[in-house]
């Protein structure tokens, strides 16, 4: 459904060992230097969180934390928020403030746009004929594959239920909801657009065949996936998220951005995409990686009332005994 799953023909029928490394490793980065820049002196006792749920932005990576109270955390939330995220999406989009944001995509693709031939048979030339390119291209690629973000989250997942870390369990859930809430819509988008990749344009700069029927999206995706990249939006997506939950950490922005380009140069280079489908691209992920991570910014102690969207789950009595309620805020 997400993530370009199914991008060049390559259906995911296990874990990717190459992504999934690649995920731990950005892991192993963000933990030494959190640990670093949470040091303490050695006669100082560690600080303990007494229970009372405060923003990330007031915990260290490494801090031992009391576990969270079921309104902050719930395994299911990065399900039941999704509907939320698409609501929250379309009021970011359609006022009147995104206006010069959504003129400055637009231009900015058109511009990329003309030249994506030149720019394709360039890279293409380079790729092919450097094997170190090859090489580093392929890796780069990998890093925007949905394992790889998937591997980010199940290793923030891991440390934070060892180490009862509310930060990182709160940025593992966030994680996996920005990758499904923006992966939904970067699908919905290439159905409708219905660009030629690369390796398959029948024309310049690819044919658009906007709403392809699903047999025939599914028989020949190379035809049609293009537009917008989800690899793209993934990384973007997985970077925000991040960033807006370790904002002390400040190489991740620079590194993280720095990593979405190669991972656009890769997949330019492989013939998966042209240049001119990263601008929408990085517009999505950072948006549904912002909207995800405000969350944990609501609320400023236990049993807050929130007025977020979203689908809740929640127990309830009736005369017939204890059921389920299932409500929708919005």
């Amino acid at each position: 459904m997400c993530c370009d799953l199914c991008e060049d023909n390559h259906m995911i029928t296990g874990l990717d060992v190459r992504s999934f490394f690649s995920g731990i490793l950005l892991l192993m980065g963000i933990v030494a230097s959190s640990r670093t820049a949470a040091a303490q002196p050695a006669d100082q006792p560690p600080q303990i969180d007494s229970g009372m749920v405060t923003s990330p932005r007031d915990t260290s990576f490494g801090s031992v934390l009391a576990p969270l109270p079921p309104d902050d955390f719930a395994w299911y939330s990065m399900i039941t928020n999704i509907p939320g995220d698409w609501l929250a999406s379309g009021r970011t989009i359609f006022r009147e403030e995104s206006i010069p944001a959504i003129l400055g995509i637009a231009t900015l693709s058109g511009v990329l746009l003309l030249g994506d031939q030149a720019t394709y048979d360039a890279s293409e030339s380079l790729y092919r004929g450097s094997p170190p390119v090859h090489t580093i291209s392929d890796v780069c690629r990998s890093a925007g594959d949905g394992r790889a973000t998937l591997g980010v989250a199940g290793a923030f997942a891991v440390y934070g239920f060892i180490g009862r870390d509310r930060r990182a369990l709160r940025t593992a859930s966030q994680t996996v909801e920005a990758l499904l809430a923006s992966g939904f819509v970067v699908q919905l988008l290439k159905r409708v657009a219905g660009r030629e990749s690369p390796q398959a344009a029948s024309t310049p700069r690819g044919k658009w065949r906007p709403f392809p029927s699903w047999s025939a999206y599914n028989r020949q995706q190379a035809r049609y996936y293009s537009f917008p990249s989800g690899h793209v939006t993934t990384i973007m997506a997985t970077v925000t998220v991040l960033a807006e939950n370790y904002p002390d950490e400040r190489w991740i922005r620079p590194v993280g951005y720095a990593l979405v380009g190669a991972t656009g140069f890769g997949l330019v280079n492989a013939g998966w995409h042209w240049y001119s489908d990263f601008p929408l691209a990085v517009a999505l992920g950072y948006m549904f990686g912002t909207i995800a991570a405000d969350r944990s910014e609501r609320g400023s102690a236990a049993g807050e009332q929130r007025s977020e969207a979203g689908l809740h789950v929640m127990p309830g009595v009736a005369r017939q005994g204890p059921q389920l309620v299932l409500a929708y805020s919005f």
